[in-house]
């Protein structure tokens, strides 16, 4: 019985990849191999059997249509004719397959080099990462057609990776989440894109377990090969596995069946914190927070919100599971300006967090502080501006050394560069003025 009620968001067309989907960028498409034996679940109040593997509660479905899925390029080793009608069987829908592309593809590995581009990735420790692709994966498109490249792979692997493509195309050719793809427009930062993909990527792996119990003789949880993928980093890697892991752990707590899963599409969160809390649309939504800044020699970038789970992956990368979760569970809001030398090739980030109270912002700049000590990716500098606001800089030193911010909790102004002097370093709140709930740090005049 599912104890929360709650679920969401999709949104943007975008490229599904992995044992099921991919990054908004389509950057990396990567899996591992499955071993024929069951994964025990991280959950200790799972049910499990004498030799410690999961049991679950086995869903029925009888599959009494019958479907032609068009098929191109290399040999399929599965029927997708039977797969399909499983999956739709399973999810209670009747829409028409759309074409497979079958690739045989080979071992490949990648490395990071899309994020190491990216200024906050590389300075934010996200930029360490490794993939390699050894098993089968596939790619779902904004129209339900998938491209599957089998690589060697066990046919139950490649079985498993085909429902969970097909899980998507159930999900586009519905409309389930085209709210989630409308909302995407009115909110492109990180922290809903994380919220929607988790949502779209945890009704898959959710659907592909169920699958693998109903369909499958010997059971391997895709639920469990992502979470050993989250866990064991790096962050880059975390990174990407995130929306898999939180997005099912979220979907598996909401709903009893696959046949509910258009509900999960129908009053969803819009947070990452909202997301792993099991909060509804209207719990605990961000707090008010606008950043303004002042640069000399510096140009704004970027600019966007990363949410709380960006926050706990970005900690994770030296500190326990245990602390990142911890300090990053006060947020209420976030916003991060990346900036770019105007005459010399150096990056800098100015992270404004404001968290729920006084407390969890004396947890957050801890963390954030020993976070700067343990790494090495750049200079960094955390400033507590207010009671519940502080500012991480990170990246070229100079960057470091002359960026300041104040305000209220808010509203905070950030100056960046050496001609900069409407903000003092003096106007962050002392200690004392820090632990006082209501004090505040006065706006600059």
């Amino acid at each position: 019985m599912a104890t929360r009620r709650r679920l969401a968001a999709l949104a943007l067309v975008l490229s599904l990849v992995l044992a099921g989907c991919g990054t908004d960028s389509g950057a990396f498409r990567t899996t591992e191999p499955e071993t024929e034996t069951p994964t025990p679940a991280s959950d200790p109040s799972a049910p499990t059997t004498d030799a410690g593997t999961t049991t679950r509660t086995t869903t029925t479905a009888d599959v009494t249509e019958e479907y032609a899925v068009p098929v191109a390029g290399e040999e399929l080793p599965v029927d997708p004719d039977l797969t399909f009608a499983r999956v739709q069987a399973l999810v209670g829908t009747d829409v028409e397959p759309q074409p497979v592309t079958v690739r045989s593809g080979s071992t490949r590995s990648a490395d990071a080099g899309y994020y190491d581009r990216r200024p906050f990735f590389r300075i934010m420790g996200l930029a360490d990462a490794n993939y390699s692709t050894t098993g089968a994966s596939g790619v779902t498109y904004s129209d339900g057609e998938v491209q599957i490249t089998t690589r060697n792979a066990s046919t139950t692997e490649v079985e498993r990776v085909l429902a969970h493509e097909f899980t998507h195309t159930v999900q586009m050719r519905t409309s389930m989440t085209a709210d989630l793809d409308a909302a995407v427009y009115g909110d492109r930062t990180t922290d809903y894109s994380m919220t929607r993909r988790s949502l779209v990527e945890g009704g898959a792996v959710y659907v592909t377990d169920v699958y693998a119990e109903r369909f499958q003789n010997r059971t391997v949880y895709q639920s469990s090969v992502v979470e050993r993928r989250y866990e064991r980093g790096p962050s880059g890697n975390r990174y990407l596995w995130a929306p898999y892991h939180f997005g099912y752990q979220y979907v598996e707590e909401t709903i009893d069946a696959p046949a509910g899963l258009s509900d999960v599409y129908e009053d969803y969160p819009e947070t990452t914190e909202q997301l792993i809390h099991g909060y509804g649309p209207d719990e605990e939504p961000p707090a008010a927070l606008e950043v303004a800044d002042e640069t000399d020699g510096w140009y704004r970038t970027d600019a966007d919100t990363k949410g709380e789970l960006v926050t706990r992956i970005v900690l994770r990368d030296v500190l326990s599971r245990e602390r990142a979760a911890a300090a990053a569970a006060g947020w209420g809001n976030d916003r991060v300006h990346v900036y770019d030398h105007a005459r010399r090739d150096a990056s800098g980030v100015a992270w404004t967090l404001r968290m729920d109270d006084a407390a969890e912002a004396t947890e957050a700049v801890d963390a954030f502080e020993a976070y700067a000590a343990r790494q090495s990716a750049a200079a960094y500098r955390v400033e507590r501006v207010t009671p519940r606001t502080l500012v991480v800089f990170g990246g070229d030193e100079a960057f470091v050394e002359n960026a300041h911010a104040a305000g209220s909790d808010g509203e905070i102004s950030v100056a960046v560069g050496e001609g900069v002097t409407s903000l003092a370093p003096s106007a962050a709140p002392s200690a004392a003025a820090a632990a006082a709930p209501d004090a505040t740090a006065a706006a600059p005049a």
